[in-house]
């Protein structure tokens, strides 16, 4: 192995490259830091890097030992996620140096399973729609996404294997999608939220990229005390081809994209069945925007309060309106999700996975919008876990991620669905 490529690695080669003494911690949080030296300055996706403390960390970590799950493995942070030794932003002017006095459930737990904390990725603010800076490391006219920017686009570029980013609409989903690595949106609550900047409390999940399915059993490892590796399938999975109610407002990329992934996973040996939604489904998308609106507002309430000149226009427009929707629009809202996600649960209850769009087609060029979260707002409304891998390019050259969905709380059987697939569509 050499120090050219140690970057590269996917989360599993590195930790068996620690565990078997081929690598050290130190090695790969050098190699990462020299990739962000050299590509940073026009990626853009750090808010925050200390060079000299996360090699201090990775020194500590070879000097007592690797502990599993993660061996020393560097981690990045959106920086909506409290960091007790990093200064935490959360994506906006109001806080440019404000030191939280602990670390994030996820931070300490990434700590005590053996991990580094390489740095803190780029928001954008209050992890809502205001675009930051981060560009798309395959295009730096395009957007990486939002509101995990910093999170997809340093994963992408090779910057660092694994990192967190939170997701209320698509924000995880999407911008995987986007920068062209794996996203998972866990089943909501399965992963802690102490220390985080909450937006919707309903709807807030944390989340990770990752260069290929496999890797994310390291971090729910971690967090959680689950297996740190996925359990293989002992046969082809049922799939559910879904269109979706807004298929028709999908790109012919996208739409490319999951038939031919279709169409490659039945000719590898899955059972592909065609499924549409309930009727109930399509007001998910309203439904999505009502709950984040409504509890946005409230979450920001001393933003507001005390610094509203230091909140953007963009944020003011969208989020201000929030406490004019009266409760019972609110409450209407938040009982469709719970609906939904029972009537989901008895649907899919047949298959393994359902393959649906992960986004509404490539990265759109410009950096004033952060992309359409369409195809995402469903299942983080009713909660449900999903992943995307990366499946094809658009006309622009530019990835186009192919999603997959269960029901609640059927995670780990997901990952090792997203295992199976990846290795067909790779291929």
């Amino acid at each position: 192995m050499s120090m050219e490529n140690i970057n590269e690695l996917s989360a599993f080669e590195l930790s068996n490259a620690v565990k078997t003494g081929q690598l050290t911690s130190e090695a790969i949080v050098c190699s990462c830091l020299e990739r962000i030296e050299a590509r940073d300055t026009d990626v853009q996706a750090w808010a925050y890097i200390d060079p000299e403390r996360a090699l201090a960390e990775a020194r500590t970590v070879d000097e007592t030992g690797p502990k599993a799950p993660l061996y020393g493995l560097p981690v990045g942070f959106k920086d909506v996620i409290d960091t007790a030794n990093i200064p935490t932003a959360y994506g906006s002017d109001i806080y440019p140096d404000y030191q939280p006095g602990a670390d994030a459930a996820c931070v300490a737990l990434v700590r005590a399973a053996g991990g580094v904390v390489l740095g803190k990725a780029v928001t954008t603010e209050f992890a809502f729609v205001n675009p930051n800076k981060t560009r798309n490391p395959h295009n730096m006219a395009h957007t990486p996404g939002g509101s995990s920017s910093g999170s997809a686009a340093a994963v992408a570029d090779f910057m660092v294997p694994l990192a967190f980013g939170t997701q209320t609409g698509g924000s995880v989903i999407r911008p995987a999608s986007f920068c062209g690595v794996v996203g998972y949106k866990p089943s909501i609550g399965q992963f802690s939220y102490a220390g985080v900047k909450l937006l919707a409390r309903s709807l807030d999940t944390l989340g990770a990229f990752s260069r290929c399915a496999a890797d994310l059993a390291l971090l729910r490892a971690a967090l959680l005390r689950a297996p740190a590796g996925v359990v293989p399938l002992s046969s082809a999975p049922r799939i559910a081809l879904c269109r979706t109610p807004w298929w028709d407002r999908a790109d012919p990329s996208s739409q490319a994209s999951v038939q031919s992934a279709a169409n490659r996973l039945a000719s590898a040996g899955a059972e592909v069945i065609e499924i549409d939604l309930p009727l109930e489904f399509a007001g998910l998308e309203q439904a999505n925007h009502t709950i984040m609106i409504y509890e946005g507002r409230r979450s920001l309430a001393h933003e507001f309060a005390r610094h509203e000149g230091l909140l953007s226009d963009n944020l003011k427009l969208h989020m201000g309106k929030g406490l004019d929707i009266p409760f019972d629009e609110y409450r209407t809202a938040i009982d469709l999700a719970q609906f939904c996600r029972g009537e989901f649960g008895s649907l899919a209850a047949a298959c393994d996975a359902f393959l649906v769009p992960s986004a509404v087609g490539e990265a759109p060029e410009g950096l004033q919008s952060t992309g359409d979260a369409l195809f995402n707002r469903a299942w983080t409304t009713i909660g449900v876990p999903a992943v995307t891998l990366p499946n094809s390019t658009g006309r622009n050259g530019l990835p186009v991620g192919v999603q997959i969905v269960s029901p609640y709380g059927t995670d780990e059987h997901l990952l090792s669905v997203a295992v199976w697939i990846e290795e067909v569509i790779s291929d």
